[in-house]
């Protein structure tokens, strides 16, 4: 079953339920954009019809992988240095886009200096 994010409070139940993906490794990622159409010009683009999911192996809570699921998304970026995410940080912007980084405590002007996701809904579940 997935938790979805809608809240600051379900932002720190993601948190603490994942331990902030401390010692996190992205092990998977899965990208599907369905709203991409023909046109009589050429091709029309609905970003409405984007997912993302990142799988992460947690391994300061039992080796647990993480599934964050983003969908709608308005930009994303992978960046895999084969580093351990040691922290993360999830807020909502002031057009209540949902931001996920890699990086701890950032700022908006900051997320693009390493993997993160910009959506309108992310959801969350621990598989293993």
């Amino acid at each position: 079953m997935y938790n979805v994010i809608k809240s600051n409070d379900d932002i720190l139940y993601f948190l603490e339920k994942t331990n902030a993906l401390h010692d996190g490794y992205i092990i998977g990622i899965q990208y599907e954009n369905n709203g991409i159409s023909q046109t009589e010009n050429g091709h029309s683009f609905n970003p409405e019809q984007t997912k993302l999911v990142l799988k992460i192996l947690v391994t300061s809570i039992c080796d647990s992988i993480v599934e964050i699921e983003f969908e709608s998304l308005l930009e994303w970026q992978i960046k895999d240095s084969q580093c351990e995410i040691t922290d993360t940080t999830v807020m909502f912007d002031d057009h209540n886009w949902i931001i996920w980084s890699d990086e701890p405590n950032i700022s908006i002007d900051e997320v693009k200096n390493g993997s993160y996701a910009i959506a309108r809904s992310m959801k969350w579940r621990i598989v293993e």
